[in-house]
């Protein structure tokens, strides 16, 4: 009888991750039966493999022209890619890639950038829809700044203004002694 103990599938996973994330270079070599080298190349494109690169979009939104209601540009990381389309589309905004005209291709245009990851197109939507709605705040917030007061109000105000200045001044003195003092 055998003390050999089946492991999950999660488990032999999870030994793995420990071997190629924790475990020290030399006792990754030997568990995969390679040099130092090669088992510190393994763990480096790993790690590189597991990294998250940020993300950051910057939007400018204009007058709606169909379905188009802004521009940005994305930052991957350090790399800054400008002139995507975002769109409210039939399942909300997003972004959609950079184009060029393309007479050959069968709608006019060619993208200029394309992203195969799905989970990275989700990441950029979603910081996409952020900076779009922080970007249409802030200009609602600037024009409410620079808006004038309503002509009512300003009317309504410079007569209470009036009527505050007129009784702080002293009645005009009547009959002949107010004639006096011209």
């Amino acid at each position: 009888m055998s003390n050999d103990v089946l492991l999950t599938p999660e488990q032999i996973a999870a030994e793995e991750r420990r071997w190629l994330f924790e475990s020290p270079i030399a006792e990754l070599a030997e568990v995969k039966g390679v040099t130092i080298d090669e088992a510190v190349k393994m763990r480096t494109d790993a790690v590189l493999q597991e990294a998250v690169i940020p993300i950051e979009v910057s939007v400018r939104p204009i007058e709606p022209q169909g379905k188009l209601i802004g521009f940005a540009s994305v930052n991957f990381g350090g790399v800054v890619v400008d002139d995507f389309k975002v769109v409210n589309g039939q399942n909300g905004i997003f972004l959609g890639a950079p184009s060029k005209p393309d007479p050959t291709s069968r709608t006019g245009y060619r993208a200029t950038v394309r992203i195969n990851d799905r989970a990275t197109q989700e990441r950029l939507n979603a910081a996409g829809v952020e900076a779009y709605h922080s970007a249409v705040e802030k200009l609602i917030a600037r024009a409410e700044a620079v808006r004038p007061t309503p002509i009512r109000e300003q009317m309504d105000k410079a007569g209470k203004e009036a009527a505050q200045k007129n009784a702080a001044r002293s009645a005009p003195a009547k009959g002949k002694e107010g004639r006096d003092g011209r």
